[in-house]
């Protein structure tokens, strides 16, 4: 192996078969990089100053429409750009990620993900309160207001849809459990909701103060509800009986995976 080792001549002359650069130019050389550097530097690690836009303030949801009817044309389209906090924060922004098993009467089928949305709205012109719209089902009504301790559920009346009824559907509750009737469309169903202890851990996450919701209806479905009030719902089941039988069976399972809230 050869070394070969290459010198600076002041004069910058032809040395060893190799043209050198004379140390002046060196010199000057580092000056001016120096210089340069210094001045990169100066700009580069100037003080920056970020601006942060205050997001608008929740309006909080105090309404109780229970028992209220309304006629289908006096509930408009209506957009909404407001973030609602409540029992459920809502806003046109938010979303919850959910990993999905989906079974055909028990027998499993498939695992996929779907992102719940609220991006739709109506308002009851009577009252003035804002429904929400969800674009999948996890056991809350479909179109729904939330207050800050109750959901109510917004539906067709049967056989008669130019009224709309208000139902009251799961909400909080003094004590660590209640009992309650309740319904699936036309078909009643008897309610209970319990106070769970410890946290619930699942892929978004650890929670804690979480409550279970069930409804049932005995020979025909039967809903499983865990929810955290302020983030959504963690893990939704329903079951339900074939048309012709009277034996609920697995339908679906829903985990929450991830979420954002304004």
């Amino acid at each position: 192996m050869k070394t070969t080792f290459y010198f600076v001549s002041p004069s910058g002359k032809y040395q060893d078969g190799h043209w050198t650069i004379t140390l002046s130019k060196i010199i000057f050389s580092l000056i001016l990089g120096s210089i340069l550097f210094s001045a990169c530097r100066k700009e580069r690690f100037e003080p920056v100053v970020w601006v942060f836009a205050a997001k608008e303030a929740c309006e909080p949801q105090t309404g109780n429409p229970a028992g209220r009817s309304y006629s289908a044309d006096s509930v408009i389209a209506f957009s909404c750009d407001k973030t609602h906090c409540g029992l459920l924060p809502l806003n046109a922004k938010n979303y919850w990620v959910y990993e999905d098993s989906i079974f055909d009467y028990g027998v499993f089928k498939k695992v996929q993900m779907d992102t719940l949305r609220f991006t739709i709205n109506y308002r009851s012109i009577e009252d003035s309160l804002v429904w929400w719209k969800s674009n999948i089902s996890l056991g809350l009504p479909d179109i729904l207001y939330a207050n800050d301790s109750t959901f109510y559920g917004l539906n067709d009346r049967m056989y008669n849809p130019a009224i709309k009824d208000v139902k009251k559907d799961y909400g909080l509750f003094p004590g660590d459990s209640v009992k309650y009737l309740g319904s699936f469309e036309d078909n009643p169903a008897f309610g209970r909701s319990l106070k769970l202890t410890g946290n619930i851990i699942i892929p978004a996450g650890s929670f804690d103060e979480c409550i279970y919701f069930e409804k049932n209806a005995r020979n025909y479905r039967k809903d499983q509800i865990i929810y955290r009030p302020g983030i959504g719902v963690l893990k939704y089941t329903r079951e339900k009986a074939q048309m012709g039988t009277q034996q609920i069976k697995l339908q679906q399972i829903s985990t929450l995976v991830s979420y954002y809230i304004e």
